[in-house]
């Protein structure tokens, strides 16, 4: 029985460090796509978000967007100073606050999509459209395998 002990793996052997590089290079690219249209990239989310459920709550925008629920409160009162957002009580839930995009908002949504594609075609420019639909599904794997 050998007693040699493997190497270490270097950081870039790793799959999670490589997924981790990637992630933060998409991000820092997005974001500054975003600025250009002068949205952050958790503004972005909650207007992609509003833009698929105006009842959508508060806790469930701050999921969507990857920040706490006391960031998100400060999320919305700048977008609605922006005139991108406007909330007002449910009609029938007083507790309620709907949140709905104004039209500048809804140009903010399509303007962010586009910045976000081209971003992802940037991504994937160097993998086949066979590569790019495999590498989503086995993310998509992964991550339901850490939920287990």
């Amino acid at each position: 029985m050998s007693t040699e002990k493997a190497a270490p793996r270097r950081g870039t052997d790793w799959i999670g460090y490589n997924l981790k590089i990637t992630q933060h290079r998409l991000r820092q690219r997005l974001d500054a796509e975003l600025a250009r249209l002068g949205v952050t990239a958790p503004q972005n989310a909650v207007l992609l978000a509003v833009a698929g459920n105006p009842r959508i709550s508060n806790a469930e925008l701050a999921r969507a967007a990857f920040v706490t629920p006391q960031t998100m409160q400060g999320i919305l009162v700048n977008l609605e100073r922006g005139g991108l957002i406007v909330r007002n009580p449910h009609p029938e839930h007083g507790r309620v606050i709907m949140t709905e995009l104004t039209a500048a908002g809804q140009k903010a949504v399509a303007d962010g999509a586009k910045a976000a594609d081209a971003v992802e075609r940037q991504m994937l420019s160097r993998l086949s459209a066979e590569e790019a639909r495999q590498l989503c599904e086995l993310l998509k794997r992964c991550a339901a395998a850490l939920d287990d």
